[in-house]
């Protein structure tokens, strides 16, 4: 601590050291916390007042933290395939509310989903809910 440098909360003005570890944890918190900044946004970069069903045949099934995802072949009204990107919930949420395992689905599958899609058109879409081919409907939500 510099001479004449005063530590901005009372309780710590009479000790350096205590300002200079305060100061630290500070900087320790903002450092370990941008991360996140960039890692979680929510629903905002999907369109959720235009919710849309698809159904598909998953090629692949992630269960991941933090979010499980459905990769699924989708044919659009001309016939044409599309991978789409299909993201879930977390896993705990999964599991505990959703009825969920990393056995639920498997490559071949037939699904029907709902959620919402991409603002930017891509296809990736955050889904509500998913109809396994037995008729049987999950809560898929994050």
């Amino acid at each position: 601590m510099v001479r004449g440098e005063r530590c901005i909360h009372r309780a710590w003005a009479g000790t350096g050291l205590a300002c200079k570890v305060a100061g630290a944890v500070v900087l320790a918190g903002v450092l370990f916390g941008a991360p996140s900044l960039w890692a979680h946004h929510g629903l905002a970069q999907f369109d959720t007042k235009h919710p849309l069903k698809l159904q598909g045949t998953v090629t692949r099934f992630q269960w991941i933290n933090p979010h499980a995802y459905i990769f699924a072949d989708v044919k659009d009204e001309k016939g044409k395939l599309t991978n789409w990107k299909l993201e879930l919930g977390s896993l705990g949420m999964l599991t505990r509310f959703g009825g969920w395992t990393r056995d639920t689905l498997k490559r071949g599958d037939q699904i029907i989903v709902d959620g919402f899609p991409a603002k930017d058109g891509s296809p990736y879409m955050s889904l509500a809910t998913v109809q396994l081919s037995n008729g049987k409907i999950l809560s898929a939500a994050p």
